[in-house]
């Protein structure tokens, strides 16, 4: 990350000891409604007991691995959401959420009317009111943000093409014959579709740091055309032979079980 780029800079949350034990309080509360009602995206491995970075890169390069088995190639794309947890409209939040009462206020009350500044050394700006986002180094933000971007996944299955969210990251996934590489339409269109959803819900693609790549067995690589570019939000993405995904501990994991294709 580049220090002198004010835009790898995110906003934390200066929260009191007391009132992280009362949010604490209230996700162990919140959560269980939240997994039984069926407002959380089943492809969502994050912020919910059992399933972790592990989970979705388990479940991605098991399809991965299926698909070599049936002699096809996978083409990858990694979406990144700029400012994603910043951005949140609190309005949509709302409806996304759909907790009345009581505990639909309080949940109200925790993401409205917060107060802002920048701090560099004795330097202190003017303190603003914030009209969206939620508070990043909470625990319970984290889960209102993926109750708001879960109805991602439903756009992607009008597509079908496969999907896994991590977080605030999307992947996109489909298995395609080497003679189907020359059409590259139907990731194309899931993006496109994703990116106007994205657009429609206050969130913004970042093609910059959006990634492709190509899966398959050796035999299956040679001779393929790596000069092919897929096309995210208006802009043309490179595939390379190497992608991160989620962290930099998993890729390792992924990069090991991908290694381990046949051949």
């Amino acid at each position: 990350m580049c220090s002198t780029d004010p835009a790898n800079y995110r906003p934390v949350t200066n929260l009191a000891t007391f009132f992280k034990i009362l949010v604490k309080l209230a996700l162990n509360r919140v959560r269980p409604h939240v997994l039984s009602s069926g407002r959380l995206n089943m492809y969502q491995s994050a912020y919910r007991p059992g399933h972790f970075t592990e989970t979705a890169l388990l479940k991605v390069v098991g399809d991965i691995q299926r698909a070599a088995g049936d002699g096809k190639c996978t083409v990858l794309h990694a979406l990144d959401v700029s400012a994603a947890f910043d951005a949140v409209d609190h309005s949509v939040l709302g409806a996304r959420v759909n907790i009345g009462g009581t505990v639909g206020r309080w949940i109200e009350s925790f993401v409205a009317d917060r107060l802002q500044y920048v701090a560099v050394g004795a330097e202190k700006s003017e303190t603003v009111r914030l009209a969206s986002g939620v508070p990043r180094g909470s625990i319970l933000g984290p889960l209102l943000f993926a109750m708001y971007v879960s109805l991602a996944g439903q756009v992607v299955d009008t597509v079908g093409i496969q999907h896994h969210q991590y977080a605030d990251n999307l992947m996109l996934y489909c298995a395609l014959t080497a003679s189907q590489l020359d059409d590259l339409s139907p990731p194309v269109r899931c993006s496109d579709a994703v990116s106007i959803w994205f657009h429609q819900n206050a969130l913004l693609l970042n093609p910059s740091k959006t990634e492709a790549v190509l899966f398959a067995t050796r035999q299956r690589l040679v001779g393929v055309d790596f000069s092919h570019t897929i096309k995210v939000a208006s802009a043309d993405i490179q595939f390379s032979k190497a992608v991160r995904l989620l962290m930099a501990s998993c890729w390792t994991l992924l990069y090991h079980l991908i290694s381990t294709l046949p051949t």
